[in-house]
């Protein structure tokens, strides 16, 4: 059965009325003019801000790349033994790229230079200028055991003694020297019961140190001996001895 179908007449009055789209075309127009400067100005500030980042990451990883070169230089003249050649890239290297990570480090070579000529007082700078932002541990013990050097050279015992103390705090592959070097300076500003309590304590955590014989002797001049021998690790292995 065939169906028919009815269409709505569209009146004159409403022929005459803006449909939806023609509307919002309108206002969006009208928006747009009224606040055209604005607008204007938030893609402007879009656009200034897209490239100032863009300007920004290709700054820095220039920086990066001249910290990385001149890195490369000052640590060729250390190898080569060019001591005071190392010591100024290294020093200007820290100088002109303070913000990265080679900048940051070449102080700590740059004390190894100044170290190496026999500068300790300005080793001593570049360490502590390391130290005050150093952050990765195993750099830093090195770096606490140097100035520990340094200050000895200077005369400073209490403030090597300090940074022997912090080193050995670090639990790193330096620490037995550390803790030896603190207990060697406490015996020599005087601090026997403090030196020998540091010995006995070295000898209590790392029993069977390769320093234990230094140790021995040291409380020995004392007047101290070991609190406890240590055990023969090798005591409860049987021996089998050929016939």
């Amino acid at each position: 059965m065939a169906t028919t179908t009815h269409h709505r007449r569209i009146t004159r009055k409403e022929l005459r009325q803006p449909d939806e789209f023609q509307n919002i075309i309108e206002k969006t127009t009208t928006f747009i003019g009224e606040n055209l400067l604005r607008i204007l100005a938030v893609v402007a500030a879009a656009i200034v801000l897209i490239f100032g980042l863009m300007g920004v990451r290709a700054y820095f990883a220039r920086q990066r790349n001249l910290a990385a070169e001149a890195f490369y230089q000052a640590t060729s003249a250390l190898d080569r033994k060019d001591f005071r050649t190392a010591a100024t890239a290294y020093a200007q290297l820290a100088q002109a790229y303070p913000a990265t990570p080679l900048g940051q480090l070449a102080r700590f070579y740059a004390g190894n230079a100044y170290l190496a000529l026999g500068d300790n007082a300005r080793a001593r700078d570049a360490y502590r200028q390391y130290l005050a932002t150093a952050d990765r541990p195993t750099f830093r013990e090195m770096a606490l055991m140097q100035l520990g050097v340094a200050d000895e050279n200077l005369g400073d015992t209490a403030g090597a003694q300090k940074a022997y103390e912090d080193a050995a705090s670090l639990n790193g592959p330096e620490q037995e020297r550390a803790a030896l070097n603190a207990a060697r300076l406490m015996a020599q500003r005087g601090d026997k019961q403090g030196a020998v309590a540091a010995y006995q304590r070295l000898l209590r955590e790392h029993p069977f140190t390769q320093e234990r014989a230094i140790v021995v002797d040291a409380l020995a001049d004392l007047g101290a001996t070991p609190e406890t021998p240590p055990a023969n690790p090798t005591a409860s292995i049987p021996v089998t001895v050929k016939k």
